[in-house]
């Protein structure tokens, strides 16, 4: 048994206790040693739960620095995610370049040139009118007229037609002729057109006439 018994006396004014240790032997010590001792064993109480507590915020931190690492992981797993989807994109708009690169043409349209005589030597008599045969312009629009007239002084009237039955003089164009030759573009918005020369000059006079349009 060990204990402090009590207060046996002092000396030099020093307080001194009894007490006996684990071995049962008598063991005297000085009341400030105990009280120093009880000090520093408080203090030595107080940096354990300082240790303690620290040990507590240390396993927090960790547990915070793996959960920082789980995120950091889970970022690196949908980075390498993201870029397997560009590298995926980038073979697919590779593969489309070469596709276009490899079959892309142009080419521009076939132009196609039809030609109509309306009028081949053909002899007009003095006050006759001669009017030539019909063209079925079809969705052609422009279209032009040339030829030749020994009659220096004529016109020429350009008629047009929506059934190629009843005809209509177009009065905007009028083939006015200077010399002998004679040539015409124009736009027209009728299905059918003609070619109309009355002679009045007097004798007879020899007309060509041809129509030529693109498609």
């Amino acid at each position: 048994m060990s204990g402090i018994l009590q207060i046996v006396g002092q000396s030099s004014g020093v307080s001194s206790l009894l007490s006996v240790d684990s071995s049962g032997r008598a063991v005297v010590r000085d009341a400030d040693s105990i009280t120093q001792t009880t000090a520093v064993n408080t203090k030595l109480t107080a940096i354990d739960a300082v240790l303690d507590n620290s040990l507590i915020q240390q396993t927090a931190v960790n547990t915070n620095l793996t959960a920082m690492d789980a995120v950091l992981d889970n970022s690196l797993v949908q980075q390498t995610a993201v870029n397997t989807a560009l590298a995926t994109l980038e073979t697919s708009n590779q593969a489309i370049k070469t596709a276009v690169e490899g079959t892309l043409a142009v080419s521009a349209p076939t132009i196609t040139t039809s030609v109509s005589t309306l009028a081949n030597a053909v002899s007009v008599a003095a006050a006759a009118t001669q009017t030539t045969a019909s063209v079925d312009l079809g969705g052609v629009r422009t279209c032009a007229v040339f030829g030749d007239l020994s009659d220096a002084s004529a016109n020429i009237k350009v008629e047009v037609s929506a059934d190629d039955s009843v005809f209509y003089e177009n009065s905007e164009q009028t083939i006015y002729i200077s010399g002998t030759d004679y040539y015409k573009q124009m736009t027209i918005d009728a299905r059918y057109i003609r070619l109309s020369y009355t002679n009045g000059s007097g004798g007879a006079q020899t007309w060509n006439a041809i129509l030529s349009r693109k498609a």
